[in-house]
């Protein structure tokens, strides 16, 4: 069982799945990455023209072109950011990024779970609450498990967080559970307000800050002109911008420009 995705341009897999904007993918030995989307897993490869997606049936095609932004043409958006030599570093870099379509609860959960932490131990984090809380799914003879939903979550306290080694943010995972489930946080609401009015409400979160919430933003809720800022985005601003600011320099595809160059500083430090 699988579906083949025709003609994926500006796309790489690992270029994709290790830029920073996911937890649940991993590499295989041949070069193919296995994870997990939606309660679904699958198997994804890339022949240098078409994506290979074992695991998946025709049914599930619109959902995995939605889930890797198939439909957007990123030759427009790269020659829209490239107006410096820096830049068209970057993109070379990074060509075969896309930014992906994840579901919101996952991607708040998974970045409250990201401050100050490196992306193996986010990984490692994230997959034990997986297995204590997600449902299990079999796949090739191995089981994977689904990231839980609230309902799943709700009964989760903070010292039951802890258990999966995210320390000090077990509290504010209890709280963001605790405020979805209320309706306090409410994807619907966030969609229809402004980036700017979404990031604020975001904000309001127990232990939520500037980096999160634009995370959120970006890779759970699709606005573009969000720009997160970590470690490597702020090197990267200070050494090629003057410390510029990303959203001025690149507008409404601000989120695309920070990906590409946290992906470049990252891996040439």
């Amino acid at each position: 069982m699988r579906i083949v995705l025709n003609n994926a341009m500006d796309f790489l897999p690992e270029h994709t799945f290790e830029c920073g904007q996911c937890f649940r993918w991993n590499k295989e030995k041949d070069g193919s990455f296995t994870g997990v989307a939606k309660g679904r897993a699958v198997n994804l490869s890339y022949d240098g023209r078409n994506i290979i997606i074992d695991g998946a049936d025709n049914k599930d095609e619109t959902f995995w072109r939605a889930y890797l932004d198939l439909t957007r043409d990123y030759g427009k958006i790269k020659e829209s950011i490239s107006s410096t030599s820096v830049m068209r570093e970057a993109l070379n870099f990074g060509y075969g990024i896309r930014i992906l379509k994840q579901e919101f609860f996952e991607t708040l959960i998974s970045f409250i779970i990201s401050q100050r932490s490196s992306i193996p131990k986010i990984k490692s984090c994230i997959e034990k609450m997986c297995r204590e809380y997600g449902k299990e799914i079999e796949y090739k003879g191995k089981i994977y498990y689904s990231f839980p939903s609230t309902e799943e979550l709700k009964e989760a306290k903070e010292s039951d967080f802890e258990k999966f080694g995210v320390g000090y943010r077990a509290k504010y995972l209890e709280r963001a559970v605790k405020d979805v489930l209320e309706g306090k946080i409410n994807e619907e609401e966030l969609l229809s307000l402004s980036t700017k009015e979404a990031r604020a409400k975001l904000l309001e979160m127990y232990g939520v800050g500037n980096k999160v919430a634009d995370c959120v933003l970006l890779f759970g809720l699709s606005r573009f002109d969000s720009f997160p800022v970590d470690v490597w985005v702020d090197r990267a601003m200070k050494e090629f911008f003057n410390g510029g600011d990303g959203i001025t320099l690149f507008g409404e595809n601000s989120g695309f420009a920070q990906q590409y160059l946290f992906y470049y500083k990252r891996s040439i430090g």
